[in-house]
């Protein structure tokens, strides 16, 4: 008897896929997964003992933004698509799913601390200890730091009531008194002074500021006080989504009553939250940290002078953080130096608290040059940032643009304008990540510097629509959206599927179903294609008749990993730029992908794709079933591979 046919679904005919059930993995349940990876490094015992509590941290933070912005909408039975296949077994709805996976993982956490770390912290002399185990005169300077704080008492017939009082939020400590049931809010104490206070006297030892608190909130009341609790209660945030991204979101003015409560922490799982602070006070012990390196600098790139006929003879490769941040810096500073640079426009996005290139940008308009800054204001949890740098590019006389209407603007490019023998020449330069001196030395990112024609004038291009608060398409070179970017995609992977090629696109996400469905096709075709995605994942590698021929690998290490690449063999195109395949990115934002035209400058960049899909020990592979799971564990990351060939 023959084999049977398999059924193959035509390239073209996308939208069958889409009435399938059971094709794409939950969009909330990829992302706890992405969690469980991260959870999984700090569970590692060969990662150093505080990168360890760091990770740790790096969960919690992204537990707390997940219940600020998603999960309310869950509980509205709001926008957010809600209809992907239900990964949990009993699930009747996303939201029970959702809370199903979350209090397992924090239930994990919670005892990964307590088990693990906490142990492992005080046999390497970094002590937590209760406020019990504190001599009279330990406690009374540690009391000195809070007596003068003003205190809150909130008061209810139940502790669910207090939930919707309007002062409640964060931690505060719950309490039961002659008079009944009341709350203390003290998560403005923590916020000023921090969680883990040291114990002076006693090198690097701490104690929790709810357990001090604890103890004295029994004098703030005028009352026998029975038990007093610390809790953790999380609210929907002062931002709503917009569209079905966590990230897309505006801010709205509202009262706190008026915003769900979505997560309510007891004492077991208390220590999940807030550990960033103690990984903070403990900077400065070197041996519990990941080791340090010097990173390189791209050839050409490492001084101001002589910047400009470097890049002009030849396009450059910055690769953060294995490379120095410095090299974009240097570009600026070459850029507000040079007596023959005229102009000078950059977007930017997330630019932290101390920014050299906000520096540098008004340098250069101080030394005469006109200088335009397109400011992302609703880059999500960096707006009032962002906001104060713009008034002070402002008063430095540069010309500030918040970006196009109704889009939010998240590419990330500057060009230069520069007179020469041979009339105006432009440099430029690409990234995948924000310029941010702080992220640049946690964010894997690429960078490219060029003169190339092409490039130039579609970027020069670019900052005309945004000027004209439009984007109108035209361009040669870019991909941009929203204009064009989708179409242009699909079409790059259908000449690959019908020359039977190989794709491999690296980002941070991957979500939108027509992209997926895009692929899907192609792997029926027989492309093969290879995809190295850090967090959520919604597509299905593996599925025979369907994905056999796509495999997925998440590289989950010391380096957040943000670089964006697109390669297409057949049809001879590699791009690095600033969109993951999402929704958002595609069709709600101003991105944009860039080719890389010079032959040792992608010769460069695939032999980076190639260590990152055949990382064995932190890539992370996805089956069919939704598993990410390990290959091997001999041998050495991509990330440290990268050490080794870029450092000095």
């Amino acid at each position: 008897m023959g084999k049977k046919k398999k059924n193959r679904i035509p390239l073209k005919d996308l939208s069958k896929l889409a009435e399938d059930e059971g094709l794409y993995f939950n969009r909330e349940l990829s992302w706890i997964k992405f969690n469980e990876r991260i959870l999984a490094e700090a569970a590692n015992p060969n990662t150093p003992l505080l990168e360890r509590v760091n990770f740790f941290s790096i969960v919690s933070g992204n537990f707390d933004e997940f219940f600020q912005v998603r999960v309310p909408e869950y509980q509205k039975n709001s926008r957010i698509n809600s209809e992907e296949f239900l990964e949990v077994a009993g699930s009747v709805t996303t939201l029970e799913m959702i809370y199903s996976r979350v209090i397992a993982l924090m239930r994990k956490a919670s005892t990964l601390w307590r088990k693990e770390l906490a142990p492992e912290l005080d046999a390497k002399g970094i002590h937590i200890i209760t406020w019990a185990d504190c001599t009279r005169d330990e406690k009374e300077n540690l009391l000195d730091q809070i007596k003068d704080e003003e205190y809150t008492i909130l008061r209810g017939e139940r502790f669910t009531d207090l939930r919707l009082d309007e002062h409640l939020e964060g931690f505060a400590l719950l309490a039961e008194t002659r008079n009944g049931r009341a709350a203390v809010p003290i998560q403005n104490i923590i916020d000023k002074i921090g969680r883990y206070l040291p114990v002076k006297g006693r090198t690097n030892t701490f104690v929790l500021i709810e357990d001090m608190l604890r103890k004295y909130a029994e004098h703030l009341f005028d009352e026998d006080v029975y038990a007093v609790m610390p809790v953790r209660l999380t609210r929907e945030a002062e931002k709503v989504l917009k569209g079905d991204d966590a990230d897309d979101i505006i801010f709205q003015e509202q009262k706190l009553s008026d915003r769900l409560p979505s997560r309510l922490e007891t004492p077991e799982e208390l220590p999940f939250g807030y550990t960033a602070h103690l990984v903070s006070a403990l900077d400065l012990v070197p041996e519990l940290h990941f080791p340090k390196f010097t990173p390189g600098m791209p050839k050409g790139l490492e001084k101001t002078k002589g910047l400009f006929d470097a890049i002009s003879k030849k396009d450059r490769i910055l690769f953060t953080p294995y490379q120095s941040f410095d090299a974009l810096v240097n570009f600026l500073k070459a850029a507000g130096e040079d007596e023959n640079v005229t102009e000078i426009s950059m977007t930017l996005y997330r630019l932290g608290s101390k920014s050299p290139v906000v520096e540098a940008l008004i340098n250069a308009a101080e030394a005469g040059k006109k200088v335009t800054a397109v400011i992302e204001l609703k880059a999500s949890f960096d707006e009032e940032r962002n906001f104060l740098w713009s008034e002070k590019l402002k008063k430095a006389g540069v010309d500030v643009i918040f970006g196009v209407s109704g889009l939010k603007t998240h590419a990330k490019c500057c060009i230069v304008s520069r007179n020469e023998e041979v009339g105006t020449k432009y440099y430029a330069t690409v990234s995948t990540g924000n310029y941010n001196a702080g992220t640049a030395r946690i964010y894997s990112d690429l960078s490219l510097f060029t003169a190339d024609d092409r490039i130039c004038s579609d970027l020069r291009r670019l900052f005309s629509q945004i000027k004209e608060d439009k984007i109108s398409g035209g361009f040669e070179s870019l991909i941009v959206s929203p204009k064009d970017m989708e179409k242009q995609i699909l079409e790059l992977i259908e000449r690959e599927a019908d020359s039977k090629g190989h794709i491999i696109l690296k980002m941070n996400s991957l979500t939108d179903k027509t992209i997926i469905n895009a692929l899907y096709a192609a792997s029926q075709k027989g492309v093969k294609i290879e995809l190295c995605v850090r967090g959520i994942c919604m597509l299905r590698p593996g599925v025979e008749g369907l994905s056999e021929n796509i495999s997925v690998v998440s590289v989950v290490g010391r380096f957040l990993e943000h670089a964006r690449v697109f390669y297409f063999e057949k049809t001879g195109r590699l791009y690095i730029g600033s969109p993951d395949m999402m929704p958002r990115n595609l069709h709600k934002r101003v991105e944009i992908l860039c080719p890389v035209y010079d032959a040792d400058c992608r010769s460069e960049i695939e032999r980076l794709l190639s260590i990152w899909l055949s990382d064995k020990v932190k890539g992370y592979s996805l089956d069919s079933a939704g598993r990410y799971f390990v290959s091997g564990k001999n041998g050495i990351s991509s990330q440290e591979q990268f050490i080794s060939m870029m450092k000095q």
